[in-house]
């Protein structure tokens, strides 16, 4: 104690350099834990970024580039998907009663007068044979065209008009004998209000329908319309009409085919002379044994078979994709 107070200034700086070396060993020992913090977060970053470079494919720049190019290209494929699974949606239907069934009739008299008028490809007349008063799937409105009591079946009408349009406009230039039926999904007969009446009830009516089994209609998302059309020709005309349907100028898909022998034609040769022939009978054993003789009696036992006429029943279903209201304002937007 007598030393520090006769040196009281060498004491104080002893005491400086002692909190200094304190305070640095504090220092040192803190930033040491830092280092060791730091040291371990590389060594965890080394760690994910060799995971990360491993992995497979690599997200590399050349990676990351040929991944956004195959985003850009399914994409554009999906667009291309919908687009045509819309088709359907251009077609312009009207909801005037009056206009709508008005073009009905006027549908099943411009098609009466085309199976008639019917050329085929060698410009020749084919007439499509029709039966009596067809009206093409609209029977009911033949005579007198009633406007249906459910306003919201008046577009669907319209749109069945366009379709089967299209259909028989195919059917007709593959060239057929006779159409025995036409039939669609007769909506307008049990008229329903309120939320029950909204889309195309199913139960509304006797027409045809395709079978839910193989029908693609998912309610809220795919909307359907199934047809069913019967026909008789050569199996030429069926492959015409399919493969006119494949170019999917609309959403149509084919659903079932049914083959049955309308008619069959098997025609035997006869000999030209009496059966009291000996020629006839016996052939190259009685009478001239030349070559004309001996070919004869051969031909006349040949059967000739003429090519088939077959009665064909296609299953039909229009698909129409229903958009949510989200996707339909973004379409609309795309489109302006």
């Amino acid at each position: 104690m007598g030393l520090l107070k006769k040196n009281p200034i060498f004491s104080l700086v002893v005491l400086v350099c002692a909190l200094a070396f304190a305070a640095g060993a504090y220092l040192a020992f803190a930033e040491a834990g830092k280092v060791s913090q730091l040291e371990q977060s590389v060594r965890s970053a080394k760690s994910q970024l060799s995971n990360v470079l491993n992995a497979d494919p690599a997200p590399t720049e050349a990676n990351i580039e040929a991944s956004t190019a195959n985003v850009l290209e399914l994409t554009s494929q999906l667009e291309a998907i919908r687009t045509d699974l819309e088709q359907g949606s251009r077609l312009k239907t009207s909801t005037d009663g009056i206009q709508v069934m008005a073009s009905v009739q006027q549908f099943i008299s411009d098609y009466q007068n085309k199976a008639e008028a019917n050329v085929n490809e060698e410009d020749e007349a084919a007439p499509i044979t029709l039966p009596e008063d067809f009206a093409f799937g609209f029977e009911q409105y033949i005579d007198e065209a009633t406007i249906p009591d459910d306003p919201t079946v008046i577009p669907v009408l319209d749109q069945q008009r366009q379709i089967l349009g299209y259909l028989l406009d195919q059917l007709f230039s593959a060239n057929p004998h006779s159409i025995v039926s036409v039939r669609r999904e007769v909506l307008e007969n049990k008229p329903t209000t309120g939320e029950a009446g909204r889309g195309r009830n199913r139960e509304r009516g006797a027409g045809f329908q395709v079978n839910p089994a193989i029908s693609a209609r998912v309610p809220g998302a795919i909307e359907t319309l199934g047809f069913s059309l019967t026909f008789t020709g050569y199996t030429d005309s069926l492959r015409d009409f399919l493969n006119s349907l494949s170019n999917f100028d609309l959403p149509i898909v084919v659903r079932s085919i049914e083959v049955n022998r309308a008619e069959t034609r098997a025609v035997r040769q006869r000999p030209a002379q009496s059966a009291n022939n000996l020629d006839a009978i016996f052939g190259v054993f009685g009478g001239d044994s030349g070559p004309a003789a001996t070919e004869a009696p051969q031909e006349a036992q040949k059967p000739v078979i003429a090519e088939n006429v077959s009665s064909f029943t296609v299953i039909l279903e229009f698909i129409e994709i229903i958009l949510p209201e989200e996707a339909r304002e973004e379409a609309g937007e795309a489109n302006l």
